[in-house]
């Protein structure tokens, strides 16, 4: 299936959005109610070979404006190189799109209890593990201090003091507020509301990621990322540098099969590193092992 397929969306509340970057996401879409399977799991997804909450359609949960990764694009679509990859296994299903951008810390529930199909950008924990099943990574992040170029950098040292910007739910908060202190360490819903807070100078800077900065950089040229080095912030190495999946309810790897196999043609015909070229995010050490992680569920 070769054209777009229609879209309708949840209504999940929208959160506030970095303003140049708002313009990359079409603000009036119809909602349409979540027709979810909740905890009691979901249905058939017809002639596809995994269950979909709803019947012909893909739901998928994201955090909004999440730009390189994730955002509702113009025409109710999904723009970024995450976004690419469903896309393209909607396409590749004949399914269409349910879209459910939510704060993040309740993206995993949402999958958990099949109101959405699959959830996107997430690192791996042992304890999200428990609660989904992963799919094999699609890009390597790795962790750094996204600030205004004006402002001083020096190192993780040069924050100390300083308010310092994360999302609720966020793999390295507790080494943010083991260096910074609790008091210091802001939690914010949502990654544009966190980016929004660094361009107002409200804190000094908002720990992103290689995979995440791209996009609010090129809105915004004032910013820049500081990536963090081996040992820098107490950081184990697989969270400084941390590979990004989506993921799906534990009694649901036949999707998870399925996200793999469209990412293994991307990656294959070349189509992949493109999309991520496009994005500012290419690279060679940007992409990760075929190897999914330990998986947990059940």
């Amino acid at each position: 299936m070769n054209r777009r397929s229609p879209v309708t969306r949840s209504t999940a509340r929208r959160r506030t959005a970095v303003p140049a970057l708002a313009g990359l996401v079409v603000l009036a879409l119809t909602a349409t109610a979540c027709a979810g399977a909740g905890s009691s799991g979901g249905t058939s997804g017809g002639d596809t070979p995994f269950k979909t909450a709803q019947k012909g359609y893909l739901t998928v949960t994201y955090s909004e404006n999440y730009l390189p990764k994730i955002a509702t694009g113009e025409g109710g679509g999904l723009a970024g190189y995450e976004g690419y990859l469903i896309t393209k296994l909607a396409e590749k299903e004949g399914l269409k799109l349910k879209l459910m951008p939510t704060e993040f810390a309740s993206q995993v529930l949402f999958v958990s209890q099949g109101k959405a199909d699959i959830g996107t950008g997430t690192y791996y924990t042992d304890k999200r593990a428990e609660q989904v099943f992963y799919t094999r990574p699609n890009i390597n992040d790795r962790l750094g201090a996204l600030m205004l170029k004006s402002a001083e950098w020096s190192g993780p040292d040069s924050l100390k003091g300083k308010p310092v910007a994360s999302v609720t739910g966020y793999t390295y908060n507790d080494y943010l507020i083991k260096e910074y202190g609790e008091s210091n360490v802001k939690l914010f819903p949502s990654y544009a509301e966190a980016a929004k807070a660094t361009l107002n100078k409200q804190v000094a800077a908002f720990m992103g990621s290689t995979g995440t900065a791209p996009g609010i950089i090129r809105e915004h040229p004032e910013l820049t990322l500081h990536p963090l080095q081996k040992g820098e912030l107490g950081l184990p190495a697989n969270i400084l540098v941390s590979p990004t999946h989506q993921y799906v309810r534990c009694d649901n790897k036949e999707l998870a099969n399925a996200v793999d196999a469209v990412l293994d043609d991307l990656i294959k015909s070349g189509q992949w590193k493109k999309e991520l070229d496009r994005w500012g995010v290419g690279g060679a050490e940007y992409l990760p092992s075929a190897d999914r992680p330990a998986q947990r569920c059940g």
